[in-house]
């Protein structure tokens, strides 16, 4: 009898333990953190804090309180008494962390971000790690954490950015598209990522992107934006038809950001780029204008000189501009050569034979190892009926790459002109 009172007892005292409620301080806090209200938060727990009396959830929810208020000398002291009680806290270290981060002490920051991870994978910690890395200088692991918290957490464009940023550092331009895009959809809006999405279209070669064709009243001009894409120029003939070109290029991030920064050089630079691509040159050669007069002696400048002059097949302007690149060292042969390659494709397609054979052989001097100069020059040379020259270029071209996949169609070539002229 005198057991099953025990037992009872022992029952009861069970289920009044279990029936206690959370602390009412504790509770109140939670709620009053969820309304948003932080100062609130802190009325309640700094004193238990200070005291010494507050429990572990009731420090974190107190440092939670002090980073929405932009207070992280205290944040950083409350977690700090965390981690002296709970060495291996998860959200104390990745607190401690982020906050470390946020005042640029990034290798501190690295110590409690890892140890935060290790004790619990998820996504804002992965995302710090990830950014912390990367300023830190190691792109690869920084690569790996953001992929991880990008997988979790696909809201937080930041995450996306910075994975399209080191995606374009690589030269992996249609990699990058992909994550700034998302970053984009992600809710992202800035210059910076505008101008990240031109350079991954630049990478890619989509200075216009695919061109279309709509129906499109009010005549607009050409450069204008009509529902998120660029008006190339009407076509003839048809009435309200216009050629347009898609967001996904660069003349459309060159365009955009012009319009909140007209004088941003690398803007002026897509744009240039593109309308060049897109056949009009009067307004590639205004935006080159814009941007040569703030770089006039730059790489890219001189590239899209060279570029326009072969557009608009000025070839005697155009020698004179690579001439004076090469002189002063802003091209070096090879890209002389593509250039004078470049040119010579022009004038084959406008049947000038003997001006091609000129800038074939400029580009040749430049560069005597190149397999499509020496093999235009050869078929040009068996074309215009200059056997002698024909046969040197196929015996060069045999010597210097013997492994090439027509070597035996090169071969071939040589042996029929040997046989055409007698000779060995």
């Amino acid at each position: 009898m005198r057991l099953h009172a025990l037992i009872c007892l022992a029952v009861f005292a069970l289920g009044v333990a279990l029936a206690v409620p959370a602390p009412a301080q504790d509770t109140e806090a939670l709620k009053v953190y969820a309304r948003g209200d932080y100062e609130g938060v802190v009325k309640l727990l700094e004193g238990r804090y200070k005291s010494g009396s507050a429990n572990i959830q009731e420090h974190l929810l107190l440092a939670r309180a002090y980073l929405h208020l932009e207070r992280s000398d205290n944040a950083l002291g409350v977690l700090r008494a965390v981690l002296e009680q709970d060495r291996e806290n998860p959200e104390a270290n990745s607190l401690t962390g982020q906050v470390l981060f946020r005042a640029g002490k990034n290798g501190e920051a690295l110590a409690y971000l890892s140890d935060a991870y290790r004790l619990k994978q998820d996504a804002v910690t992965a995302s710090t790690l990830g950014k912390c890395h990367y300023a830190l200088g190691d792109p690869r692991k920084a690569k790996v954490y953001l992929e991880k918290a990008l997988a979790e957490d696909i809201r937080d464009p930041s995450n996306s950015f910075l994975l399209g940023k080191i995606c374009l550092e690589r030269g992996l331009g249609a990699l990058a598209e992909k994550y700034l895009l998302q970053s984009e959809e992600a809710g992202m809006e800035s210059t910076e990522l505008r101008l990240l999405l031109g350079r991954a279209y630049v990478l890619q070669h989509k200075l216009v992107g695919p061109v279309l064709v709509e129906r499109i009243p009010g005549g607009p001009a050409p450069g204008d934006m009509v529902d998120d894409q660029v008006v190339l120029g009407r076509v003839e003939g048809v009435a309200d038809r216009f050629k347009v070109c898609t967001r996904y290029s660069a003349l459309y991030e060159g365009l955009r950001v012009l319009e909140a920064e007209p004088g941003n050089a690398d803007a002026l630079f897509m744009a240039a780029s593109g309308w060049l691509a897109a056949g009009n040159t009067e307004l590639a050669l205004k935006h080159l204008g814009k941007l040569s007069a703030q770089e006039p002696a730059s790489r890219r400048v001189l590239e899209l000189q060279a570029q326009m002059l072969i557009a608009v097949q000025d070839f005697e302007a155009l020698e004179r501009t690579l001439t004076n690149a090469e002189k002063t060292k802003a091209f070096d042969a090879h890209t002389v050569a593509e250039f004078y390659y470049c040119a010579a494709l022009v004038l084959l397609a406008g049947g000038k034979v003997p001006g091609a054979v000129g800038l074939l052989e400029s580009a040749e001097q430049r560069w005597p190892t190149s397999a499509k100069v020496l093999r235009a020059l050869a078929e040009l040379a068996v074309v215009t009926g200059r056997t002698k020259d024909a046969r040197a270029y196929y015996a060069r071209m045999i010597e210097l790459f013997p492994d090439a996949p027509d070597i035996d169609e090169l071969r071939n070539a040589l042996t029929v002109l040997q046989e055409e002229t007698g000779a060995d």
